[in-house]
């Protein structure tokens, strides 16, 4: 009696488990948040006083695509990486990937945007006396569009590890 007991708590117990770990909230995403970090890679030897760079990747959802840096137009809202301070690395202005050209209704001139996945590359210079791994904070800012339809500008946080 005291094992068939046992069992069945065992059972009962188990099943609440998985359905509360699958009736976790996943908080929606808002229009326009559109934007995912894909990976981080260094290109370069990581060891102080040495160069490398930071290839950030992002990924853009399905039917959606970004503005462009630069932008087709002075008006527009091109994406953006923003690095702040961090100790013993100094990093050099990111280099953005070249556009694709897109027609959009209602439009004249093809606009200049990333879609799918687009990469930013960040220079970065390790101090001689570097203790890694240094985390650099970054923000991209940009604006989504899913045709002609442009959403308010979001800011995805991230951190780019340098070092082991």
């Amino acid at each position: 009696m005291k094992l068939r007991f046992a069992l069945i708590a065992l059972c009962l117990s188990a099943a609440s488990a998985c359905v509360w770990s699958q009736s976790q909230p996943v908080a929606p995403k808002k229009p326009g948040d559109a934007v995912t970090l894909g990976t981080i890679s260094i290109k370069g030897e990581v060891k102080p006083g040495n160069s490398v760079t930071a290839v950030v990747q992002f990924k853009i959802d399905p039917g959606f695509h970004v503005q462009a840096n630069p932008t087709s137009e002075p008006n527009f809202i091109p994406a953006v990486l923003r690095l702040e301070p961090a100790a013993d690395v100094q990093w050099s202005p990111p280099t953005y990937p070249p556009a694709k050209e897109e027609k959009v209704q209602g439009l004249e001139k093809p606009l200049k945007v990333y879609e799918k996945t687009f990469e930013i590359l960040v220079p970065v210079k390790i101090g001689a006396k570097a203790s890694l791994p240094v985390r650099i904070p970054a923000v991209l800012s940009y604006q989504a569009c899913k045709g002609p339809v442009c959403y308010a500008p979001r800011k995805l946080k991230l951190e780019i590890p340098i070092g082991p």
